[in-house]
């Protein structure tokens, strides 16, 4: 097959460093949501969108993307493109895909418990969270516990994205991976489906329904949203019942986020304008909130000017064809798209049992599929063992948004940590240092010039001298564990 026939192809960027930056082009069906699981694709992997294009008619779309590497992280381009494929819509011949399709049509995935017994080292927690990621495994809730003989029980519940569990094979192949990566003789490991009561917290139906994103039905569409708050007081939706003062008190407020509408330029769309500061998973925070309240992009352009700042320019219509032209409607969708770019996750820290230890908590919004955002428990654990600071104990889990109404399930990641010498983090320095870097590795962005704790200050410069290494040759990433 001839490059231009592929579904999707990525190539070479001329006068780019070619380990770090691709084009990815996508030519295939088009299908409502299509953008959103594509931009969720690409934080997967760890790249930054530093240029896009996004056309459709309705029937056919075509995705140009270019994308680079974040820091440290290794490059995966044929993997990208099998995992691409698997998510582009097959040819329907003439028929629009705009409409989403019905999940009935779909095969459940049923979900499984990996139970992994080891000894406790630095990394094990993030090492298997890239090893269970490049077996095409899925974890939707995660209990990691160490004993006081320093023994570790790991329980990852998972769905496997080969839908090829229970098979036997697949299990040994999970389950050597995972051993190697522990690289312990006596670990154990073992795959069994999971128990019926023990998938989720508060929401099972939005787990046993995860899907995705051009698959899923939206709860609501923003008239439809914008005509119960006329008739009802108006709830905090997503992570802004969340936000707490620890941002503002670490110096990370909700960035400044410009968003305007316009309905002059075509008469058929309506134009969203986006200017704010770039960060990794931008796109796809944008095109999540839309793909939320089913708002249909037909046309997007994104671009990263040289300050670092991020325009994008999406042409969108309501479910019915129509442009958004409700006043009411206008500031729902504004107020949405700058909570999607500013807020796309919260960290809060603070000591608990007496004091005796610190808790990182990380929430973060599911998408319309129920699928929890990308790589947060790997880029939390890095930035952790990028600080020389042990995680005795983790969670993962849905949990349901409080008051009801329109709020929806965000998925919690809880991480109780400690210094080396096993005690908690002392001083509000070190838990500002914990929270920057801990930013810095879930944004992509740059650490700002905060001043390391003593203790940390040696760790901080062999990350640096880490990352300049690693950005001329990927394979230390097994060694490194940024």
């Amino acid at each position: 097959m001839e490059a231009e026939e592929e579904v999707v192809s990525i190539r070479l960027v001329y006068g780019a460093d070619n380990d770090a930056e691709r084009e990815v082009r996508i030519s295939c069906p088009d299908a409502t949501g299509l953008g959103c699981d594509v931009t969720r694709m690409l934080l997967d992997f760890g790249l930054r969108i530093v240029h896009g294009d996004m056309s459709t008619d309705g029937k056919w779309c075509f995705l140009i993307f270019r994308v680079g590497l974040c820091c440290s992280v290794p490059a995966h381009w044929p993997l990208l493109k099998t995992r691409l494929e698997k998510i582009c819509p097959r040819s329907q011949g003439a028929q629009a895909l705009w409409r989403w399709n019905s999940r009935g049509q779909e095969p459940l995935q049923h979900p499984f418990l990996l139970q992994v017994t080891s000894y406790n080292r630095e990394g094990v927690l993030h090492d298997l969270m890239h090893v269970l990621w490049e077996a095409d495994v899925a974890v939707f809730k995660a209990h990691i516990t160490t004993g006081p003989s320093d023994k570790v029980l790991d329980l990852f519940w998972i769905y496997d994205n080969k839908k090829e569990l229970p098979e036997n094979h697949r299990i040994l192949q999970i389950c050597d991976l995972v051993k190697e990566c522990v690289g312990q003789q006596d670990a154990k490991c073992s795959i069994s489906p999971a128990p019926g009561g023990s998938c989720a917290e508060d929401s099972t139906s939005a787990l046993l329904k995860r899907c995705a994103c051009k698959d899923a039905k939206p709860a609501a569409s923003l008239s439809k949203i914008t005509s119960h708050r006329k008739s009802s007081t108006s709830v905090q939706s997503d992570l802004s019942s969340w936000q707490g003062s620890q941002s503002e008190e670490y110096g990370h407020g909700k960035e400044e986020v410009q968003v305007a509408i316009d309905n002059s330029t075509t008469s058929a769309y309506s134009l969203i304008n986006i200017v704010c500061k770039d960060r990794k998973g931008l796109v796809y925070d944008l095109m999540r909130t839309v793909k939320d309240i089913h708002i249909r992009v037909a046309y997007g352009k994104v671009l990263v000017r040289q300050d670092y700042m991020c325009e994008a320019d999406l042409f969108v219509q309501e479910v019915d064809g129509s442009q958004i032209t409700e006043q009411e409607a206008q500031d729902e969708l504004i107020e949405r798209v700058k909570q999607a770019a500013a807020l796309p996750v919260v960290i809060s820290i603070r000591d608990v049992y007496d004091e005796t230890c610190t808790e990182l908590l990380v929430l973060a919004n599911l998408d319309s599929g129920a699928r929890g955002r990308p790589r947060v428990t790997y880029d939390v654990t890095a930035a952790l063992n990028a600080m020389q600071l042990c995680v005795f104990m983790a969670d993962v889990y849905i949990e349901s948004a409080g008051g009801g109404g329109e709020q929806r399930p965000q998925e919690l990641h809880r991480f109780l940590v400690h210094c080396i010498d096993g005690c908690r983090l002392r001083s509000a320095a070190e838990k500002r240092s914990m929270y920057e870097c801990v930013h810095a590795s879930l944004t992509g962005t740059e650490l700002v010039s905060t001043p390391f704790p003593a203790q940390l200050s040696d760790c901080a410069k062999r990350t640096e001298q880490e990352a300049a290494r690693h950005a001329t040759g990927g394979k230390l990433f097994r060694r490194w564990k940024w």
